[in-house]
C-alpha cells in the first residue's frame, strides 16, 4: 500500500507513521489468526490494485513534463504485489489457521 515514488512519499511522513502502525496491527491479528485482519487484507488488496488503476491514467502522463515513467513503473510493481499477496491468503493452507 506504500509502494509509491519517493518524492510522494515525501509529502506526508505522519500519515505514513500512522498507516505503517495499522499495517502493524493488521499483521499482529494475521499472526494471531484473527478473521477481522484476514478480512481486511484481502479488502485492502484488492481496494488497493481498483485504486491504482483508477489512479494511473493521472500520474503517468503530466503535460509539462510528459511520461512519468517512475509513476507507471511503481503504479505496476505495487498491483503486482497486492494481487500475490491476494491470491497468496487465499490459499487453503493460510486459510486454514485462521480462526472462525
Amino acid at each position: 500500500m506504500l509502494l509509491y515514488p519517493p518524492k510522494m512519499l515525501q509529502a506526508g511522513l505522519g500519515i505514513i507513521g500512522v498507516v505503517l502502525l495499522f499495517f502493524a496491527l493488521l499483521g499482529y491479528g494475521l499472526w494471531r489468526g484473527q478473521v477481522w485482519a484476514y478480512s481486511m487484507s484481502i479488502f485492502l488488496q484488492g481496494l488497493n490494485i481498483i485504486v491504482r488503476i483508477m489512479m494511473i491514467f493521472q500520474a503517468a502522463y503530466n503535460r509539462q513534463t510528459g511520461w512519468d515513467l517512475q509513476n507507471i513503473v511503481f503504479y505496476f510493481i505495487a498491483m503486482l504485489i497486492s494481487g500475490w499477496i491476494m491470491l497468496r491468503l487465499d490459499k487453503p493452507d493460510l486459510r486454514s489457521l485462521i480462526a472462525e
